[in-house]
């Protein structure tokens, strides 16, 4: 299973694969720097990054990881540079169930050391009940405060998880040790996808809490204080940034590089933002097109932005696209600070534009009416099917190209635009919008502010959302309410338009 690392320098002697060697270790024989150093020096280090490879046992693999994660770096040595950059390569190369053992070494093996935990809560509840007073608080004057804090502090150390050390160190000794990280987290969310009918229930468990620690780890290191907001242009932006925006559209797929300079010329606006430590990597985009009014379909924005001669004629920026490129930076937010960002940049910029509203697809909506449409469906609308040869919406939303069909149209429009309606304002998943693109904006303080009837003819929004595009209108002077009303009380924030469909059955 193990390759030789090389030869040793100026002899005939073979040195062993240091990961071999420490495999064959004891839990009690932890590996020294030392040995590290020697072997690095021994092979090079191309040739020890080349030939390293990871144990397969959990044993000898959770002791090089521990290893790795408490060294205290040094200025200047090289050994845990060279060391975490082979173990991150060493990783990238795994199959699936080698990746599968990697993260469960990291989540029950790298987690809080129990006794150690232990020890200190044992601590620190000594310490309190000497230097509170009888209501409870902390006596600032005690002469044991300082013990007080110390204990304090090492219990706020014991609750580190020694796996968030070891993100430390691949943040600090690789190259794009952040991409590592987000891609690790997407590997993570995989294996909890694919092994959720294989995996041991504690495995589950074990692998859920190390997605939700990686969350909060990158969510810090992704806030918005942290990223730049650049605008993709056809003309000065990067040829491979431009191939990363059509290969990483989520809403509406860019066909072609022409189609791509098409969305990126006059009238239209794409906006991206970047990470100082991925800056090659768009982390969430937003196509922008400037029209006269209110968009009521993708169909508009194509012929509004062709004829519009002037930019600062424009009335309306429409967000009709905005997708996010790394699985591994999913619940970390950062779709909402974009919108907000690029509002704000686009108010400077045309001060003529006074309406932000998105064109959005409601994704699922068709699936849901599979599921509930017995449910949902009015008794008089049902008869109005009966009436015309169909026995449900199903049936009649199952004739080839239904959308072309005026006397089928005329049938359909109201019925689903109730529903819609519906769906977007009364479907829950714990008490929020089950729309998730509703949910998403619902959560930014946006208005639900109208429905739009056959907003996207294209096979892919007649099969997803029955052709139906929403408007989510951002009132930059009222999204704040709108998002703490949502947060708090459920409470969406809706349109004239779609509260007189909700009213008609």
């Amino acid at each position: 299973m193990w390759r030789v690392a090389g030869r040793l320098k100026n002899s005939g002697e073979r040195l062993i694969n240091p990961i071999r060697a420490f495999s064959s270790l004891s839990s009690q024989e932890p590996i020294s720097w030392s040995f590290w150093r020697q072997s690095i020096a021994n092979s090079g280090e191309s040739t020890f990054l080349r030939n390293f490879q990871l144990p397969r046992d959990r044993s000898s693999l959770a002791q090089l990881m521990r290893t790795v994660a408490t060294n205290k770096e040094r200025h200047g040595d090289f050994v845990p540079r060279v060391v975490i950059q082979s173990v991150c390569k060493a990783y990238k190369s795994l199959d699936f169930d080698g990746k599968r053992i990697f993260q469960l070494t990291l989540a029950r093996d790298l987690h809080v050391d129990a006794s150690e935990l232990k020890q200190q809560l044992v601590s620190v509840a000594k310490t309190i009940d000497t230097i509170t007073d009888t209501s409870g608080s902390v006596d600032w004057d005690h002469e044991q405060l300082e013990k007080y804090l110390r204990s304090t502090r090492q219990l706020r150390e014991s609750l580190t998880p020694l796996h968030e050390l070891l993100f430390h160190q691949v943040l600090s000794q690789l190259p794009n040790g952040m991409l590592f990280l987000v891609q690790l987290r997407a590997d993570v969310r995989q294996t909890l996808s694919k092994g959720h009918t294989t995996l041991l229930k504690n495995e589950l468990v074990a692998l859920r809490a190390l997605d939700s620690e990686l969350q909060t780890f990158l969510a810090a290191w992704f806030s918005v204080g942290f990223l730049s907001l650049e605008r993709v242009t056809y003309e000065r932006s990067s040829g491979a940034l431009l191939e990363k925006i059509i290969r990483y559209e989520a809403v509406h797929p860019v066909g072609t590089i022409i189609e791509l300079k098409r969305r990126l010329g006059r009238g239209r606006r794409c906006y991206a933002f970047f990470h100082p430590s991925v800056p090659e990597e768009p982390l969430v985009f937003v196509h922008v097109a400037l029209v006269p009014e209110l968009a009521s379909s993708m169909g508009y924005i194509k012929e509004q932005t062709e004829v519009l001669e002037h930019e600062h004629d424009a009335k309306a920026a429409i967000f009709y696209s905005i997708s996010s490129t790394q699985p591994g930076l999913q619940g970390v937010d950062l779709g909402n600070y974009l919108i907000k960002e690029v509002a704000k940049r686009l108010q400077e910029e045309l001060p003529n534009v006074s309406l932000y509203s998105t064109l959005s697809p409601i994704p699922g909506f068709t699936k849901w009416l599979q599921i509930s449409e017995a449910n949902v469906i009015s008794p008089s609308e049902k008869d109005q099917l009966m009436a015309s040869g169909f026995d449900s919406l199903l049936s009649a939303l199952a004739t080839p190209a239904w959308n072309e069909d005026q006397a089928l149209l005329r049938l359909l429009k109201p019925i689903l635009l109730r529903l819609g309606a519906h769906y977007i304002m009364n479907e829950k998943k714990r008490g929020k919008a089950l729309c998730p693109v509703a949910n998403f904006h619902l959560r930014n303080g946006a208005i639900f502010e109208r429905l739009n009837w056959l907003g996207d003819p294209s096979p892919k929004g007649l099969s997803q959302s029955a052709g139906l595009m929403v408007n989510y209108k951002y009132d930059l002077n009222k999204v704040e309410a709108n998002n703490e009303q949502y947060l708090l009380s459920n409470t969406i924030a809706i349109g004239e338009q779609p509260k007189s469909l909700l009213n008609t059955k």
